[in-house]
């Protein structure tokens, strides 16, 4: 998913994942949040409906340890890409 105005949750498979700053709970029933999002400027950008868009990486913190984040790298037409650990 690219980020977009009222965009509000991310699909990995069968999970959803929530874009907002409520706790959630990994498929490990891990509690997690959403930390930020960023766009991907490592790669050339893409033009998709006159727009010139970028990847976009969707970073997560785990709640029940210090420090340590993940995230879900997506294309800049919105599919996933790669998970990414982040410790």
């Amino acid at each position: 998913m690219n980020v977009k105005f009222g965009l509000i949750m991310i699909q990995i498979g069968n999970h959803k994942i929530n874009l907002n700053f409520e706790t959630q709970a990994s498929k490990n029933g891990r509690p997690f949040r959403l930390s930020g999002v960023s766009s991907v400027t490592t790669k050339p950008a893409q033009w998709i409906d006159k727009k010139l868009v970028h990847g976009t990486i969707y970073s997560f913190r785990y709640l029940d340890v210090d420090n340590e984040f993940f995230g879900f790298e997506f294309t800049p037409d919105g599919k996933f890409l790669s998970k990414i650990i982040i410790n």
